[in-house]
């Protein structure tokens, strides 16, 4: 399920696993932060799922290490 996603997905994945919030994620990756609203959207799409804690309950069920 997550290897359908970007690097870049990815990555604002992993630093939502470590706690950074959207302001200190876009500011890290040198993008705007309706890029990254836009970025998590499409993450969040790709699962088929709406909210972020979804996400971070997927990846327990995956055995993730968060």
């Amino acid at each position: 399920m997550l290897e359908n996603l970007t690097e870049l997905e990815n990555n604002i994945i992993q630093m939502l696993i470590q706690g950074h919030n959207a302001k200190g994620i876009s500011d890290i990756l040198g993008i705007d932060y309706i890029a990254y609203i836009k970025i998590k959207k499409s993450i969040l799409k790709k699962l088929h799922i709406t909210k972020t804690i979804q996400l971070l309950l997927i990846l327990i069920m995956q055995g993730e290490q968060i």
